[in-house]
Formats: C-alpha cells, structure tokens, sequence
C-alpha cells in the first residue's frame, strides 16, 4: 500500500480530495502530548487491524514489520491510556485482533475531525488562490 499523503479513510474505503493534477492544500492531523503519539499512520494500521482481524495482515498490507506496528500502538495506548485492540494468540488459524470500543469509538472521532479540517482546508485554499496568476494578475 502506498502512502496516504492527502487522503482519508472513512466508511471502510479511502476518499481522495486530490486526482493529482491540480495544486491543493496537504494537511495530516496528529496528536500529541509531550510527543506526537497518533496519526494518519496509526489511524490506517488501526482501520486494517479492523478490517483484516490482524496485525501481521495489516503490517504486510502497510509494508511495515510487526516490531514497529507494536511500538506505534503501545505508544498509543501510553498517551491515550486505554488499550487499543483486544488480542488472540496464534493457533491453527493464526492470531486475531479487533479493535475495542474504545479504540473504535477514537478513531471514528480521529477520522471525522481530520476529514472536516481537510475540507475547510480545501475551501479555504480555493478562496485564498482563485485567480492566482504567477505573474500576479487575477485571472
């Protein structure tokens, strides 16, 4: 999965804001406390914890080994101070993990706040640079 730079998961499907031709504003939403503890790339690995019911599906479908997917969500879970998924060890069929209600209800939260800044972003872009000319007169 490539990078999500100026996208945004909602309703189990990504929505891009951009088709990669024109200019338009690039805003990712991260929280932090003393530290930035989640982002767009927390909130990906979460959405595909979700969907596939495990981590190691959801770090191949990111790219991104196991080692630091744990990392990322323990940091998580430190600031947030709530566990983030609900885990079953391997077996015959292998692991599962889902998320918790919690972690469920932050996340759809996390994602309908930074769709709503990425939309202002958008408006505001468009009013601040219709008719922008490099040469500085208004189209």
């Amino acid at each position: 999965m490539a990078k999500i730079e100026n996208d945004v998961y909602v309703d189990d499907q990504y929505l891009s804001l951009n088709d990669g031709n024109v200019i338009c504003p690039m805003l990712r939403l991260t929280l932090k406390k003393e530290e930035k503890f989640f982002g767009p790339g927390v909130a990906t690995l979460l959405h595909l914890i979700e969907k596939e019911g495990s981590i190691q599906s959801a770090c191949a479908t990111m790219e991104m080994s196991y080692s630091k997917a744990w990392k990322i969500l323990k940091r998580a879970e430190k600031e947030l101070g709530f566990p983030l998924l609900i885990s079953r060890n391997g077996g015959a069929k292998g692991g599962q993990s889902m998320l918790t209600e919690a972690a469920e209800d932050f996340l759809k939260r996390y994602d309908r706040v930074s769709l709503a800044l990425k939309k202002q972003a958008q408006v505001l872009f468009e009013r601040e640079f219709a008719g922008f000319s490099p040469d500085g007169k208004e189209k």
